[in-house]
C-alpha cells in the first residue's frame, strides 16, 4: 500500500499579503456612491424652499385632506366619497403623514406636510428610475443621467412637490416597468408586476394608459415557452387589484346610481363625458387654464427637452428592442394628451416625463456603444463629432433651467396665503363655520375649528349633505376665505356669499390674491338695502329737482312729465301747463322721437 501525502504550504506571517477586492464588489460599491450622492442631490433640489414656490394649490389641501381624514376621522373624505378618483393615492399618503407634522410643527401650511412626503416618493421614483436604466441595458453614467435629467428639471420640481395622486402613483408604475423586465423571467416578478401597476392605477387612474407599453415589455421579456403564464399571472394580479375598488363600491352598494347615494356610474360619467373639456392641446383659443395653457406652462418649464425632445426621440427608440416597450409608453400617452376633445389635467405630464428621459438618454448611450464598437478611425471621428453636436445641440435649452431654479429655490409664492391664516386665526371665532379653498382647511381644522365648520367651497354647491347642513342658502356661512381658487369656480350659493359679504383684510394680486370676509346677517342685509333705496330715492329727488341742462328754463322733472303727458296733451296745453314755450315742447318731443 502505498500512501500519498498532500503537501502543505507554510507562508510566513509577515509574508500574508491582504486579499484584494474582487472588481466586482468595487464596481458595485463605487456605484451606490454615484447613485447615493444623485439621489442627495435629488433631494435638496426638491427640498430648497419647499415651502415657498409653488403657490399651494387647492388640489393639493384637497388630497391632504383626505389623508387626514382616514387617520383622524376615519373616512375616506371629509365629506361625502363620491368616487372622483380611487382612494389608494390618499390611503398611502395617510400612513406617512404624521412624519412631517412632527418635524414641521408650526409650518405656514399644513400642505408643507403633505409636500414633505411628495419629496419621499420623488426620492423612491429616482431611485427606480435608474434601476429600470440600468435594466434596459444603459451603463451606469447614462443611468445616473437619465435620472437627473428627469429628477432635477424644473418641471419635475414643479410638479413634483406638489400633493398630486400622480407623483404617488409613479413608483408604483415604474415598478411594475422594473419588474416585468426582470432578468429572472420568475413568475412571481410578472404577478408582482401585475400588482403594482393595479396599486398605481388605483393610486391615479390616468397610469392606466401605460398598459400597452407595459404589456409589449412583458412580451418582450418573458421566455417564449411560459410567456403565456406570464401574461396570464400579470393580468390576473392587475384586473384582482382593480376589482377591489368595484368591491368595495359594491359592498356599499354604490356601484350603480341610485336615489341618495353616489355611485362609481356617475363618476364615471362625470370623468369621460360630463365635466367642462380643456380643448386641444395646441389650440392657442382654447378654454383658459385648459389643455393649451398647460402645455405652454410645461414648455416653459421643461424649455421642451423632455416634453418635446423625449417625444421625438420616443419615434426613433421605436426601432430599438430593449427602449420599445419605453418609447411606446411615452407616445401612447402623447396620442392620449392630443386628442381633439376631453379633459387633460395639468398633472397629467407626471407620469410621461421619467420615460420621456429614459428614452433620450437611451438613445445616447445606444449611439456612445456604437461608437466605441466601430474599428475605423474615420468612423468613429465622424460619428464622435455627431454626437457632440447632438449634445450641446440638446444642452442650449438647459441654459435656461437657471431662471426656473431661481424661482424654484427663493421665490416666496405663499406668503400672502400665510398672512391670511395669521389673520383668520387671530380673528374669527372658533364657533363660527367658514367656506374656503382646501389649501387652507386642515390649516383652519388644526387652529381649532370643528371639522365641520371648515367647509370647501366646491362642496357648498355640490354636495347635498353639505348644503343641508348650512341650510340650503349663504345665510348659513359666517366667513368666506376667498381666493382665486374660490373666485373661478363657486357656485351660485358661495358666488351669493360673497355679494352678501363685507371686506375684513385682503392682500396680494392677481392669482396670489387672499381676501378673509364676513357674511353680513339678514337684518344687516336689510338695513343696507333700505339705506341704498333711500339713498337712490333722494338721488332721484335731487335730479328731478335740478335745471335741465338743455333748457334751463325747465327741471328734470318737467321734462320727464312732458315726454309722458304727450299721450294726452297737445303742445299749446303742455306749454301752459310748463310755462314755456310750444317752440321748447316741439324741440323735446323732436329729440326723442
Amino acid at each position: 500500500m502505498t500512501t500519498v501525502l498532500e503537501r502543505t504550504d507554510v507562508v510566513e506571517p509577515d509574508r500574508v499579503s491582504a486579499p484584494r477586492r474582487p472588481r466586482g464588489a468595487l464596481g458595485r460599491r463605487s456605484e451606490r456612491l454615484m447613485l447615493g450622492v444623485g439621489l442627495l442631490v435629488v433631494g435638496v433640489a426638491h427640498s430648497l424652499n419647499l415651502a415657498g414656490w409653488p403657490r399651494y394649490w387647492d388640489d393639493e389641501g384637497t388630497y391632504y385632506s383626505q389623508a387626514w381624514s382616514v387617520g383622524n376621522l376615519g373616512a375616506l373624505s371629509p365629506y361625502t366619497y363620491w368616487y372622483d378618483h380611487p382612494p389608494a393615492g390618499w390611503l398611502q399618503m395617510a400612513l406617512f403623514t404624521w412624519l412631517p407634522d412632527a418635524i414641521l410643527d408650526g409650518a405656514n401650511s399644513s400642505v408643507l406636510a403633505g409636500r414633505v412626503v411628495m419629496v419621499g416618493y420623488t426620492l423612491a421614483s429616482a431611485l427606480l428610475t435608474y434601476l429600470l436604466a440600468r435594466r434596459v441595458g444603459m451603463a451606469r453614467g447614462w443611468a445616473l443621467a437619465a435620472m437627473l435629467l428627469w429628477a432635477v428639471n424644473p418641471l419635475v420640481i414643479y410638479e413634483g412637490r406638489q400633493v398630486f395622486l400622480d407623483n404617488v402613483a409613479l413608483p408604483w408604475l415604474i415598478g411594475a416597468f422594473l419588474l416585468v423586465l426582470s432578468r429572472n423571467r420568475h413568475l412571481g416578478h410578472y404577478m408582482a408586476a401585475g400588482l403594482c401597476f393595479g396599486v398605481a392605477v388605483l393610486s391615479k387612474e390616468t397610469t392606466l394608459v401605460f398598459l400597452p407599453a407595459l404589456l409589449v415589455a412583458l412580451w418582450q421579456s418573458a421566455y417564449r415557452p411560459t410567456r403565456p403564464f406570464a401574461v396570464m399571472g400579470f393580468s390576473a394580479i392587475a384586473v384582482i387589484s382593480g376589482s377591489m375598488y368595484l368591491l368595495f363600491a359594491l359592498i356599499r352598494s354604490e356601484l350603480f346610481p341610485g336615489p341618495d347615494h353616489v355611485s362609481v356610474w356617475d363618476a364615471l360619467v362625470f370623468q369621460l363625458a360630463g365635466r367642462e373639456g380643456s380643448g386641444w392641446l395646441l389650440d392657442p383659443n382654447g378654454p383658459s387654464d385648459g389643455a393649451y395653457d398647460s402645455f405652454t406652462g410645461w414648455l416653459q418649464l421643461d424649455s421642451g427637452v423632455l416634453v418635446v425632445g423625449g417625444v421625438a426621440a420616443s419615434v426613433a427608440a421605436l426601432f430599438v428592442r430593449r427602449l420599445r416597450p419605453l418609447a411606446i409608453g411615452v407616445l401612447v400617452a402623447a396620442l392620449v394628451a392630443l386628442r381633439p376633445a376631453g379633459y387633460l389635467p395639468q398633472m397629467y405630464v407626471v407620469a410621461v416625463l421619467p420615460f420621456a428621459a429614459l428614452v433620450l438618454v437611451g438613445l445616447l448611450d445606444v449611439s456612445w456603444k456604437s461608437l466605441m464598437r466601430a474599428r475605423a478611425l474615420p468612423v468613429r471621428a465622424v460619428s464622435g463629432a455627431a454626437l457632440l453636436l447632438v449634445l450641446a445641440t440638446a444642452a442650449v435649452p438647459l441654459a435656461d433651467w437657471r431662471y426656473n431654479y431661481a424661482a424654484a429655490w427663493t421665490a416666496d409664492t405663499n406668503d400672502v396665503r400665510a398672512e391670511a391664516m395669521e389673520f383668520a386665526e387671530n380673528t374669527l371665532p372658533r364657533e363660527s363655520t367658514v367656506v374656503t379653498d382646501n389649501a387652507f382647511w386642515n390649516d383652519l381644522v388644526d387652529a381649532g375649528w370643528d371639522a365641520e365648520d371648515v367647509v370647501w367651497f366646491y362642496k357648498v354647491d355640490s354636495d347635498g349633505a353639505v348644503t343641508d347642513q348650512l341650510g340650503g342658502d349663504y345665510t348659513g356661512i359666517d366667513y368666506l376665505v376667498w381666493s382665486a381658487a374660490a373666485a373661478k369656480n363657486a357656485g351660485p350659493i358661495v358666488l351669493d356669499a360673497y355679494e352678501h359679504s363685507e371686506l375684513l383684510w385682503s392682500s396680494g394680486t392677481g392669482e396670489a390674491e387672499v381676501e378673509v370676509r364676513r357674511i353680513r346677517s339678514l337684518a344687516e342685509q336689510a338695513e343696507i338695502e333700505a339705506a341704498e333705496a333711500e339713498a337712490e330715492r333722494q338721488r332721484l329727488e335731487a335730479f328731478l329737482a335740478a335745471p335741465s341742462a338743455e333748457y334751463p328754463d325747465l327741471t328734470n322733472g318737467q321734462i320727464e312729465g312732458i315726454l309722458v303727458d304727450r299721450a294726452t296733451m297737445s303742445v299749446p296745453e303742455m306749454a301752459r301747463k310748463y310755462v314755456t314755450t310750444e317752440e321748447t315742447i316741439t324741440a323735446i318731443l323732436a329729440a326723442e322721437d
